[in-house]
């Protein structure tokens, strides 16, 4: 009797479990590739703020131009989403003055806080809840290289360097 309720019950699973996704379509989006966070991730940029052999702050960036062109045209500026892990308390209502940015020596037009709610905070690589997260907005420029100057008091800023991607022909 036991037998063969095991072996009801195990048909019964491995049935419900094989009709599951039997069409193409469903097995191709079980096993498509994140092409979103793998744009994302080629378009990231991390660092350590380093002082005295002690790792003060770790800093990311990812150019948003590339991974939504669509929503983020470098006619309309060039769109970073910068994130930073520090010792120093941040305010998660804005961007700390303790923190600067510069685009190719170039003030941000505007810095928004991502909260964790934002579809960007789940889909960006490099995000962990100790950090805060923010989209900066900078000039647009036709610039092949940007170089993100990113600085947090009182210690020497880091350089990321990012690179437009030349057309193919």
């Amino acid at each position: 009797m036991k037998k063969s309720v095991l072996l009801l019950i195990f048909t019964a699973g491995m049935i419900f479990i094989g009709s599951g996704c039997s069409s193409k379509s469903c097995k191709e989006g079980i096993l498509q590739p994140d092409v979103i966070y793998e744009k994302a991730l080629v378009n990231t940029k991390e660092a350590q703020i380093v002082r005295s052999l002690e790792t003060k702050a770790s800093v990311s960036a990812t150019l948003l131009n590339e991974v939504f062109p669509d929503k983020y045209p470098y006619e309309k500026g060039v769109y970073l989403f910068v994130g930073a892990i520090t010792e120093r308390k941040i305010k998660s209502d804005g961007f700390p003055d303790f923190m600067h940015l510069k685009l190719n020596s170039k003030e941000p037009l505007s810095i928004e806080p991502v909260h964790r709610d934002n579809e960007l905070y789940t889909l960006m690589p490099s995000v962990t809840r100790w950090g805060r997260y923010y989209v900066a907005v900078f000039p647009p420029s036709k610039a092949k290289t940007f170089k993100l100057t990113f600085g947090i008091d009182p210690y020497s800023p880091v350089v990321l360097t990012f690179s437009r991607p030349t057309p193919r022909r």
